[in-house]
């Protein structure tokens, strides 16, 4: 089980901190960059619309998804049923976002608009509310302290 949350813990980050990554070189590179990729109006607009609807829609989906599957994990009986429940949630989680943060920031690039920047942004935020520490853990799939001991038992550094 300790496997299962040191996995946990570094695919939250890898996701969290990627996303970070990636929208502060993209809004880096559209400030700084000596030149700059323009489509025709036309394409522009519609990049800034696909971009608009997959940032909505990745956050709200990514809400939704964390207050459908939350309640279904707790319900599990077995700690470790549980642990390999959520660690799976959050693996989908973040990798998926990390990923269309990627898809996000190269439509940024590719259209020129800044105004993605601000969408690409609350999608990254819904990260952080999600992001799982060992009390969240706790909260989210209701355990008890006698399953937190199990858990984190040799856990001094959190």
């Amino acid at each position: 089980m300790q496997k299962k949350i040191q996995s946990l813990r570094c695919v939250a980050a890898i996701g969290l901190w990627g996303s970070v990554i990636l929208v502060t070189a993209t809004s880096l590179f559209l400030l700084a960059a000596p030149w700059q990729i323009r489509q025709n109006d036309a394409v522009t607009q519609w990049m800034l619309i696909a971009g608009s609807v997959l940032a909505v829609l990745t956050a709200s989906m990514s809400l939704l998804v964390i207050q459908k599957q939350i309640p279904l994990l707790r319900q599990r009986e077995h700690l470790a049923d549980k642990v390999e429940g959520y660690a799976a949630h959050i693996r989908s989680l973040y990798l998926s976002t990390l990923g269309v943060t990627f898809m996000l920031c190269l439509l940024m690039i590719l259209s020129g608009q800044t105004t993605l920047l601000m969408l690409t942004i609350v999608v990254v935020l819904v990260l952080f509310l999600a992001y799982p520490n060992r009390y969240k853990m706790k909260n989210d799939l209701g355990l008890s302290d006698d399953d937190m001991r199990e858990l984190f038992a040799d856990d001094t550094t959190h």
